[in-house]
């Protein structure tokens, strides 16, 4: 793990609501705008908030017991119902696969899950993906990630998400450099399987060498494109970097 704490959720449809952060080490893929920097360097600790919000954190050798882990929840969950939920992010969760389905069994019964994942193995996927109430999940785009197009592990990793129990919804982080054809590729496959699926459109923050959000009038158009297809879609930014939260 490399973090635990308390914090509000900036990103999404639940966006406001206050969250346990577990964040899990390790990414496959490194996108350009990528803020979480440390997810991709092993850590030999992990820093655990010991009063919710305060940001006091105490460091725990890695890798955290679960039993470890729990007991730090605990302590964050300092009265019961302060926490909406607990996000499962990184990194990518969905690579410690035995990690969670160690964990999901611990934390279900008491609190209400959220997943961020990249939203490309679907194969780890199709082993949890009803265990959460939300699977947020992001469809890269190779103008704004400085990566290669995962378009099928996308589509496979959507159809897998869509039949399950969860709520699920996909996450566009754009550039000014986005073209409007991987925005309609993108529509496409979220129409293809259910067009009733949330479509949310985040103006990349400014992070790393990606330095340019789109502009008003493209995240207009884009919305406007992205309508034609599907019911629900909405522009949503980074609200926790606005209030220089973590």
């Amino acid at each position: 793990l490399v973090e635990v704490f308390s914090a509000i959720q900036g990103e999404g449809p639940i966006v406001g609501t206050r969250q346990i952060f577990i964040r899990y080490l390790g990414c496959h893929i490194q996108c350009a705008y990528c803020d979480t920097p440390a997810t991709h360097t092993k850590q030999r600790q992990c820093r655990v908030e010991k009063t919710p919000g305060i940001r006091d954190f105490e460091p725990l050798a890695n890798p955290v017991a679960h039993s470890d882990l729990m007991a730090a929840i605990d302590q964050l969950e300092s009265f019961e119902g302060l926490h909406d939920s607990i996000s499962i992010t990184g990194g990518e969760p969905l690579q410690h696969l035995r990690s969670l389905k160690g964990l999901i069994p611990l934390l279900k019964p008491r609190f209400q899950l959220y997943l961020e994942t990249d939203g490309i193995l679907h194969q780890a996927l199709a082993q949890v993906a009803d265990d959460f109430q939300w699977i947020g999940m992001d469809m890269k785009l190779p103008s704004a990630t400085g990566l290669q197009p995962y378009w099928e592990e996308h589509k496979q990793f959507l159809k897998i998400a869509a039949q399950s129990q969860s709520e699920v919804f996909v996450k566009l982080v754009v550039s000014q450099k986005t073209p409007a054809e991987e925005i309609q590729q993108a529509i496409d496959i979220v129409a293809a399987e259910d067009p009733g699926i949330l479509l949310v459109i985040q103006p990349v923050t400014p992070y790393g060498i990606v330095r340019h959000p789109p502009t008003p009038e493209q995240i207009l158009q884009w919305q406007t494109l992205a309508k034609q297809k599907l019911h629900h879609v909405r522009v949503i930014p980074q609200t926790h970097k606005m209030m220089g939260q973590i």
